[in-house]
């Protein structure tokens, strides 16, 4: 649905980066074997964010806002050597982007989530 990047102290926090590279995807299109665990937290917004991981070795597996609960967020980083697909169109959370975070110059920025319903 989409593929951005999101400059939100809590996903510089998750990725010990300065931002999460997430392609958004509806929940139906994924298909998950096993158990995860998860940690849930409030987001700027009001919304709850939840994070899945491997509750085994602690990969992430995806996010949920409760903003948009029928939608995942997958980190690239997830297809790691297999990720050449992923061309962002947007950052998001640009209010908090890090001076050192050299964030291509094409890409529209939001200060924080996109406006309307468009992904």
């Amino acid at each position: 649905m989409s593929m951005l990047m999101c400059s939100c102290l809590d996903c510089q926090q998750a990725t010990g980066s300065g931002h999460a590279s997430v392609a958004l995807v509806p929940a139906a299109a994924l298909t998950l074997t096993g158990q995860t665990k998860s940690f849930d937290r409030p987001s700027d917004s009001g919304a709850t964010f939840t994070r899945h991981f491997c509750p085994d070795c602690g990969t992430p597996l995806f996010g949920r806002s409760s903003r948009a609960p029928d939608m995942r967020m997958i980190p690239v980083g997830f297809y790691a050597g297999q990720n050449e697909w992923f061309a962002p169109n947007q950052l998001i959370f640009a209010r908090s982007q890090q001076a050192w975070d050299l964030v291509a110059d094409h890409l529209p920025r939001h200060q924080t989530y996109r406006q309307g319903n468009a992904p």
